[in-house]
């Protein structure tokens, strides 16, 4: 086996649930459309493609559409393998309307290597396309431990898909400097999976957190609600994202308490209360520049 599909292999043997079906996959749904419509055009580079959702989602706006991966995983759509590790590689001059990286991207890479593929992208787009890349939140209630650490080796951390990866978390205003730096300006920073993160409960970054993910799930199955639904979170260093996360899990017992709702029509009401935030409190971050 090679070094590429060694590098692949955690990605491409790990399963997928029904949170992510359900709720993740559909807010990709509605970002991507949004995104190129922002972007003014259809051209779509999809960054870490893994098996092109993303393409397939962005209907009938989109007109042109590679995506990159170390392995993709679809026939489907137009793809080539790459290790963004070493940036985005050679590509046809064209440029592209929208360079999109969802489901954690930016975190898979070192920093040294984000920077790279965010000078590799600025130079291969146009004036005026959009830069849309999604990391891990640094203030994910999933690594309380991490929440004051500096971008390098000690925020790193191994993270388990069908075997471990080392990635590296991320706060909204770093992504934005490494964007400016580029040659990239900053329009937003969207949150996204900020109760039901999948490393929440396992108790390997910070014990004693409820397992939101694993009671959705069973919730989309038609099973009863699970005390982790309505559980209080343990104590978490001092700060804007320990208030964020209690206050989050104080709604969420409240609606639990009070909801004659069950099985899959009260996993959606938990989901809604997910607020439209940039803060990186979510397992997700997306942070959205224009190349200037």
């Amino acid at each position: 086996m090679g070094v590429r599909e060694a590098a692949a292999r955690p990605y491409l043997q790990q399963g997928h649930d029904l949170v992510r079906a359900a709720f993740e996959q559909g807010l990709l749904a509605r970002v991507v459309p949004r995104l190129l419509e922002l972007a003014g055009g259809g051209a779509l580079l999809d960054v870490g493609c893994g098996d092109g959702l993303a393409g397939r989602l962005a209907g009938a706006r989109l007109t042109r559409y590679l995506g990159l991966d170390l392995e993709p995983d679809t026939a489907e759509l137009p793809c080539a393998a790459r290790d963004l590790r070493d940036g985005l590689g050679p590509l046809r001059p064209q440029p592209f309307d929208l360079y999109l990286g969802y489901f954690g991207i930016a975190s898979h890479l070192s920093p040294a290597e984000l920077h790279r593929l965010l000078h590799d992208i600025a130079r291969h787009a146009r004036p005026g396309a959009v830069v849309a890349l999604e990391a891990l939140g640094l203030y994910s209630l999933e690594w309380p431990r991490l929440w004051g650490t500096a971008p390098g080796p000690d925020r790193s951390l191994p993270y388990r898909l069908a075997e471990d990866v080392l990635v590296h978390p991320w706060a909204p205003a770093e992504l934005l400097a490494l964007f400016e730096d580029a040659g990239i300006r900053p329009v937003s920073a969207l949150d996204r999976t900020l109760q039901a993160g999948p490393k929440a409960g396992e108790g390997r970054y910070w014990r004693g957190l409820p397992s939101v993910r694993c009671a959705l799930n069973g919730l989309l199955r038609g099973e009863a609600p699970t005390g982790d639904l309505v559980a209080r979170l343990p104590p978490l260093p001092a700060g804007m994202p320990a208030l964020f996360h209690h206050a989050l899990a104080d709604r969420r017992r409240e609606l639990v308490d009070r909801s004659t709702k069950r099985g899959p029509a009260l996993a959606e009401s938990i989901w809604r209360l997910e607020p439209p935030t940039g803060t990186g409190c979510g397992h997700g971050l997306l942070v959205v520049g224009r190349v200037r």
